[in-house]
């Protein structure tokens, strides 16, 4: 097998086995051993890649790699004279361990991945180290993927980490994903961390590229893996799911061939997913089944409008609006408030717009998504001078260079209005 095909083929390996590896080893031996496991994982896809470069690669490439890497922890385990709290796992369990030259059934891996998703949005951690732990441990980012990913400078990125892993092993304990009252909590974290994840790959806020789409597919992904817990698949995350889809669903129509945005208005709809936009439907009606509106189920519902209207002018700007007034209610963030505003110009005119985000403003205090809004209100209100100089506020305050490109081009075209 040549080189480059052997690279992709790791690349594969790497993005879709690293995390059930981590997982599986984490959940035999000790969240201590973390650093020992993620070495010893690393060092079989080495070893792979080294080997299969001369030589064919074997029929079940990931129980090669899992065994290699358990070979090796056993070997550490052995060796290693400290004892730490992971010595109850007795020498006749290493060498029955040393025995498992096959992967574990499927089920076994999604478990072991389950658990770890709890351990990885475990309390005791902020939510920006969640989410790095996430994709280091989940996702098998490095960290210099995760630097980019996070537009963090890679010291940044690696500090944070290690503090992130020092509390890993210091607070998760047994990983176990949290029963009875306990898992209400701690599953609202685990789907914030998701959320967080797929909106910064759904609309990048630095960079040259508005869409990380590999953020948002291993948010999807690790959603989806929540739905082989019970316990886990009930409303909230079902919503969640439906969101992520429909609006994934838009992602072929988004940027013209030339990397430029396109917005809902002049998107080509014929371009949408529609296995996602079907898939989006089925966990919106199952979220529908549970009692009450959740955040999730409101934004599914509204993501669903938008992308599943015959074209931009058959948009039911209505209904959207009853969808936002519920929204804001449960969750009267600024970007809500701002979307919200977005829909009501369609539906009461942009002056009664911009009225409303005069009203907001002293909680907004202004920012770059802001000034591009107001600026299109004026602009629909046929005030260019403002227009203009909104416009150019926002292009100064922003760090995405396809949404700045996007934006210098509409400033072009309102010259001499």
């Amino acid at each position: 097998m040549s080189s480059p095909v052997v690279n992709n083929t790791l690349d594969h390996l790497f993005r879709h086995e690293y995390g059930k590896l981590v997982s599986l080893f984490t959940n035999r031996y000790s969240p201590h051993l973390i650093d020992k496991i993620e070495d010893a994982v690393q060092e079989a896809l080495y070893k792979a890649a080294k080997i299969w470069s001369y030589q064919p690669m074997p029929e079940n490439p990931s129980a090669w790699i899992y065994r290699v890497a358990n070979n090796q922890l056993i070997d550490f385990l052995r060796k290693d004279k400290k004892k730490a709290d992971w010595d109850d796992h007795a020498t006749s369990e290493l060498d029955k361990d040393a025995q498992s030259l096959e992967l574990p059934e499927e089920s076994t891996l999604v478990d072991d991945q389950l658990r770890m998703i709890f351990a990885c949005c475990h309390p005791a951690m902020k939510p920006s180290e969640q989410l790095m732990l996430s994709l280091k441990l989940l996702c098998g980012l490095s960290i210099k993927e995760i630097a980019r990913a996070l537009l963090k400078k890679d010291e940044a990125a690696k500090k944070a980490i290690t503090r992130a892993k020092k509390k890993f092993k210091e607070e998760v304990g047994e990983l176990v994903v949290p029963k009875g009252d306990e898992i209400k909590s701690r599953l609202a974290e685990v789907l914030q961390v998701i959320y967080l994840l797929f909106n910064e790959g759904y609309k990048a806020t630095e960079g040259e590229k508005l869409i990380k789409q590999d953020l948002c597919e291993e948010a999807i992904r690790l959603a989806f893996l929540l739905t082989n817990e019970p316990s886990c698949d009930k409303g909230e995350l079902q919503s969640l799911i439906a969101m992520m889809l429909f609006k994934a669903a838009r992602f072929p129509a988004r940027m013209d061939e030339n990397g430029n945005l396109l917005t809902l208005e002049h998107q080509n709809r014929s371009l949408y997913d529609e296995e996602y936009i079907k898939w989006g439907w089925k966990f919106l009606k199952e979220s529908s089944l549970h009692e009450g509106s959740s955040v999730y189920q409101l934004e599914a519902a509204i993501s669903a409008y938008y992308t599943t209207a015959k074209n931009y002018e058959a948009t039911n700007w209505k209904v959207i609006l009853g969808l936002y007034d519920s929204l804001v209610k449960l969750k009267p963030a600024p970007v809500v408030q701002m979307s919200r505003v977005v829909v009501l110009s369609k539906v009461e005119g942009p002056a009664k717009a911009l009225k409303v985000m005069e009203s907001i403003e002293p909680q907004i205090k202004g920012n770059q998504s802001f000034n591009a809004l107001k600026a299109d209100l004026y602009a629909a209100t046929d005030d260019w001078s403002k227009a203009r100089l909104y416009v150019q506020k926002a292009i100064s305050e922003s760090l995405n260079i396809a949404e700045r490109r996007f934006l210098e081009k509409k400033l072009q075209s309102w010259i001499g209005k």
